[in-house]
């Protein structure tokens, strides 16, 4: 397999970007405190939302779920681990998102 251009490599970037930008304002806005991509990825891909609970419910169920979905694709977030850290953090905050559910658990 060919690897990606510096052209594809740039536009990868860009859209993560853009991607990353849409879902942080969306989780960061109601709380003083800003999670970061880095952070918020971290979170997931590891199922641990004990730091940041708020956050990563408002990623759940505040974001789209076809933001939610490109941001963990994005990140080379497993379906599979994003599935699980939904339900870490259904199971801890109560939160729910069934579109979401849906798509992660068919």
């Amino acid at each position: 397999m060919a690897s990606a251009t510096k052209k594809e490599r740039d536009i990868s970037t860009r859209s993560t970007s853009a991607v990353d930008k849409l879902v942080l304002a969306t989780v960061n806005a109601p709380f003083k405190r800003n999670i970061s991509a880095a952070t918020l990825q971290e979170c997931i891909a590891q199922a641990r939302i004990d730091e940041w609970p708020a956050h990563v419910a408002a990623f759940f169920t505040d974001v789209s779920s076809s933001l939610v979905l490109r941001f963990a694709a994005l990140h080379d977030i497993p379906k599979s681990r994003l599935a699980e850290a939904y339900a870490v953090m259904k199971a801890t905050t109560g939160e729910q998102n069934l579109d979401l559910e849906g798509k992660l658990f068919s």
